[in-house]
């Protein structure tokens, strides 16, 4: 395929899971503290492991903090230097002002991968951080080595009109809830379906629920009405796309078998001239955690890529 005047080269990798899920993929990793703590634009960053090695920056899903990656900073930490970040109106973060808030996550990364001396940077993002990858590279595709997406970036419907009514039921989860509610309704709406195993539910829930349930709403609006179909041909480094299938889950997206699913996210990621699609299976959206073995080994495929 052709997109943007680029010739696409698109490989597509399939990881089974031949156990049975693992318990507590989540709860097992142990907390990890930051090396340094500082502000790039509208972004929180926290920094681990080496300074002097190649830079992997994470940015987490919708309603997460630096803590959905600690099994990641846990794993890299001693080869990478990492950094990830948090948005505003999660993990605690007060929510800023005003709208735009791709553009700004977007020119907020460009300022940390330029003028925080970062060697060869890698992205790596899930969800809605995901999406705020794929967007960033196609923006600023000189600035990093390699883009990561794990289930993020991919259209939530294939109209504007079906989009922006995905996003109004969506957003409507979140309005009009005061900041004790939102716990709830994240646990019930969103991570039972998510997360497979209740151990990893019930320790997420409580750090999702330091999100304001305005900003949640945000940035739902912001991510779900986009299609960055027609930009992936502006990403010339290497694109990795990780997505998870689940039997039970994936058939309420659209996607009723993973062979449809695998085709759905080959056809789009072919877009891009230099793209890897990776499917690990049995999981639900939090791959990290409900197959952390699996997921660890589709990272490092990624990783290898930006070498």
């Amino acid at each position: 395929m052709r997109a943007g005047g680029f010739s696409s080269r698109l490989t597509t990798f399939y990881i089974a899971a031949a156990l049975p899920l693992c318990c507590g993929g989540f709860v097992a990793q142990r907390h990890v503290t930051a090396n340094s703590t500082f502000d790039a634009g509208i972004l929180r960053v926290e920094r681990f492991g080496n300074p002097a090695a190649q830079s992997i920056v994470f940015i987490p899903a919708l309603f997460c903090g630096s803590w959905e990656w600690n099994a990641q900073i846990n794993t890299l930490s001693s080869r990478y230097d990492i950094l990830v970040v948090t948005l505003p109106g999660f993990d605690g973060r007060p929510m800023i002002a005003g709208d735009d808030l791709m553009n700004r996550a977007a020119q907020s990364l460009h300022l940390l991968l330029t003028t925080h001396d970062l060697n060869r940077p890698i992205v790596v993002g899930h969800s809605l951080g995901g999406t705020i990858a794929v967007y960033y590279a196609a923006h600023f595709p000189h600035d990093l080595t390699s883009v990561i997406t794990v289930e993020g970036g991919y259209p939530a419907a294939p109209t504007q009109a079906l989009r922006d009514a995905k996003v109004a039921k969506s957003v409507a989860l979140y309005q009009g809830i005061s900041r004790s509610e939102v716990g709830e309704v994240i646990r019930n709406q969103a991570l039972q379906y998510e997360i497979t195993n209740k151990a990893d539910v019930d320790a997420v829930a409580p750090l999702a629920a330091r999100s304001d349930p305005n900003a949640i709403a945000q940035w739902i609006r912001a991510a779900l009405s986009l299609d960055l179909t027609p930009e992936l041909h502006n990403i010339t480094v290497p694109l990795t796309v990780i997505i998870p299938f689940d039997s039970a889950f994936d058939p309420y997206q659209g996607f009723q078998t993973e062979a449809a699913k695998r085709h759905a996210y080959d056809r789009w990621a072919a877009n891009a001239p230099n793209a890897t699609v990776i499917l690990v299976a049995p999981s639900r959206h939090f791959v990290m955690f409900d197959r952390p073995k699996e997921f660890e080994a589709a990272l490092e495929a990624a990783l290898v890529r930006s070498h």
